[in-house]
């Protein structure tokens, strides 16, 4: 996009989204949109295929999101936008790679929830022992059923639902930690079933998954490969993370609060994620991992600890809806900026009476119905053969590329700023450190061969493979190829609309070369 100012819609009454999330419900919302049912069943899964190493494959995606929302925080404080990323992508990267970013992590939400409502299922079937194929799709359709009368609420009404969802998760998770803690020392905790024999009793130090061979042997007992393509799936769980600034607009204070978020986010996920699968790994054997039930129940029964494993199965449920419920108004905040940008039909930018994006809404919701019954039937009559994993991974593709221009558009922002002589260092309120300057460039870097490896996935094993890679790749190159099509023949909104108050990059920084 050229240096010349951008035309700005007016209006005699700019629509602007509903203000009605206070400071902290922004924070929670930031931690629900991560902790979902990929935590609790996909590292499972995770554990199982990676084996120990799967610690160090949290503690990567751990950098990388945090080089994603220092990146996202220097532009939310020095350029206010209210739609999402996108209107960054737009700015600073072109239409054209605006477009693909911001349809594909629409894309990756409309296949994450449906994700969420078959996590859903999978945890009723265990909790009532009903294993039918009857019960797995009626759970299924219920709990998107359900997700859709939250999200065809008020905003003030889904912030209260979901940062009181959040909180529950954050307690559970505190809990499991203390008492994977005490078992690791030997305070509680007896040996039963699956573990009887394959644990001692008392304090476990290394021992549980470290000393029958060599240490490399131990810490990667599937090989270094399967954590490279596996690394996508650990993204997925981490994703919802810049959630935090879709909800910018609607926070009541967002100068002060999403900033704030956007460093407190950072820190509480790492503590929450890295410091429990430490003890899981410490506690369990890794071969035992499975995404089928949740890995922190496993623990607590296979050590005769009953009702936490029925707590910990619970949570999943609450887990689920919640980060469904987060992805779904991240996705439609986002469809909605797309829409304002004049990047996707402008209908879907209209407002209701009580500023929300109701087109926007039933829009998504509609796309996320289609792919949940597809899947399901895919799924029934052999087509796929695990429906659950497979949404993840193509989740997981398109939505690590709007990490990556978020921490593009940060790159570009410096840029165009040294050429109007402004020195980013000194200028910007909110800023990347030097010392840091390395960890969006490694955090953009690594999330890239992240993507690519995906493609030479086992889809048996990790999921993946070149069949979803096609398919995630066809989500981002489609809106391109269509948006080129439409802009050739004249049928694009070139003109881009700002909300009360906002500026545009020209207007907040002057050439000072002039």
């Amino acid at each position: 996009m050229s240096e010349e100012k951008r035309a700005v819609q007016t209006a005699e009454e700019p629509q602007e989204l509903k203000r009605g999330i206070k400071g902290w419900q922004v924070a929670f919302i930031g931690l629900g949109g991560v902790i979902g049912s990929c935590y609790f069943l996909g590292v499972g899964w995770c554990i199982q295929a990676m084996g120990p190493a799967v610690f160090i494959a949290f503690a990567v995606v751990g950098l990388i999101v945090y080089g994603l929302m220092i990146s996202y925080a220097e532009l939310l404080v020095n350029l206010p936008r209210s739609g999402s990323f996108v209107a960054y992508t737009n700015e600073f990267l072109g239409e054209t790679m605006s477009v693909g970013m911001g349809w594909s992590f629409w894309f990756n939400w409309v296949c994450y929830v449906p994700s969420e409502a078959i996590a859903v299922s999978y945890v009723l079937q265990s909790l009532t022992g009903n294993k039918s194929a009857v019960a797995y799709v009626a759970f299924a359709l219920g709990a998107l059923a359900a997700l859709t009368i939250i999200n065809l609420c008020a905003v003030d009404i889904f912030a209260k639902i979901e940062s009181g969802l959040a909180i529950t998760k954050v307690i559970v998770i505190i809990l499991f930690a203390l008492l994977a803690f005490g078992i690791w020392v030997g305070l509680w905790g007896n040996p039963q079933g699956v573990v009887q024999g394959a644990v001692e009793d008392g304090f476990k130090g290394m021992g549980v998954n470290f000393g029958d061979a060599e240490f490399m042997a131990d810490l990667f007992p599937n090989g270094f490969a399967i954590v490279l393509t596996c690394m996508v799936v650990v993204l997925v769980t981490f994703q919802g993370t810049e959630i935090v600034g879709l909800a910018a607009a609607e926070s009541q204070d967002p100068d002060k609060s999403v900033p704030r978020a956007c460093k407190s986010v950072t820190y509480r996920i790492v503590g929450l994620y890295l410091v429990p699968i430490l003890l899981v790994i410490l506690v369990y054997p890794t071969d035992l991992g499975t995404d089928e039930t949740p890995i922190f129940a496993d623990i607590m029964h296979a050590y005769g600890m009953g009702p936490f494993g029925f707590i910990m199965s619970a949570v999943v449920l609450v887990a689920a809806f919640s980060c469904a419920n987060t992805g779904f108004y991240g996705t439609v905040r986002c469809m909605y900026g797309l829409s304002v940008e004049g990047l996707a039909p402008k209908f879907l930018g209209k407002l209701n009476k009580s500023a929300n994006p109701k087109n926007a809404v039933l829009f998504t919701l509609l796309f996320m119905w289609i792919v949940l019954i597809i899947g399901l039937v895919s799924e029934l009559t052999g087509f796929l053969s695990n429906l659950y994993t497979n949404l993840l991974s193509m989740s997981g593709f398109t939505g690590t590329l709007a990490w990556v221009g978020i921490i593009a558009s940060q790159k570009r922002f410096r840029v165009r700023l040294k050429k109007r002589g402004y020195e980013p260092d000194t200028c910007l309120r909110a800023r990347v450190s030097k010392g840091q300057s390395w960890v969006p460039w490694f955090a953009m870097i690594a999330q890239l061969c992240c993507l690519l490896l995906m493609a030479f996935a086992d889809p048996e094993i990790t999921g993946g493979g070149p069949i979803v890679f096609a398919v995630a790749c066809a989500a981002v190159v489609i809106p391109m190829i269509v948006q080129k099509i439409t802009k050739a023949m004249g049928k694009t909104r070139t003109v881009n609309s700002l909300a009360a108050g906002e500026k545009t990059f020209d207007e907040t920084f002057p050439d000072l070369t002039k």
